[in-house]
């Protein structure tokens, strides 16, 4: 490992964490370069607001965050139980150059996976529907779509029988009692 894996004195050896890390120097630089330190109430509140915001994740960062509670601890007028301890999680937050962290890109990629799927069975369940309704217009059996037509035309084809029965049955009788008259 080379020294451009070194930041403030502090070895790295993942990419993202070194780079988080050189964020960070920047901002203690810029911290350290406007913060007064003859007014510890102020430095309090400012102290306060980095820890609970978790503006530092490296190692660099938390170090400054150390310095300043090491002051703050010397200071009479600032009460100990009103400096904050650092917190320190087991998974450090590295945002890439779009500003999103490593955690909020798997909650991402997990999320399109869940839409992939929830778009595949959307698919398939339209397909399946689509053939539903091939099979029911195509089919010879009544369903609740064309019932009232079904029996409208099985009752025309009856009728139409009757009828025709009717003027077989006159036609004969026409002939019977016409030959008898």
């Amino acid at each position: 490992m080379g020294r451009e894996q070194v930041v403030d004195g502090f070895l790295f050896e993942s990419e993202d964490v070194l780079t988080e890390a050189k964020k960070e120097l920047e901002g203690v630089r810029y911290m350290k370069a406007r913060m007064d330190l003859q007014h510890p109430e102020q430095v309090l509140q400012v102290y306060r607001r980095m820890v609970e915001q978790q503006m530092f994740q490296t190692a660099v960062g938390r170090a400054y965050l150390r310095e300043l509670q090491d002051y703050l601890h010397t200071m009479p007028q600032v009460p100990d139980e009103k400096i904050l301890p650092i917190p320190i999680g087991d998974t450090i937050h590295v945002q890439d150059a779009a500003g999103t962290t490593k955690a909020l890109r798997e909650e991402n990629d997990k999320s399109r996976r869940a839409f992939r799927w929830s778009l595949v069975v959307n698919v398939v369940a339209a397909a399946v529907i689509a053939v539903m309704f091939a099979i029911a217009a195509s089919s010879n059996s009544p369903t609740i779509l064309n019932y009232e037509n079904k029996l409208i035309d099985k009752y025309s084809a009856w009728e139409q029988q009757l009828t025709e029965r009717e003027n077989a049955v006159r036609e004969k009788e026409r002939v019977i009692y016409g030959e008898n008259d």
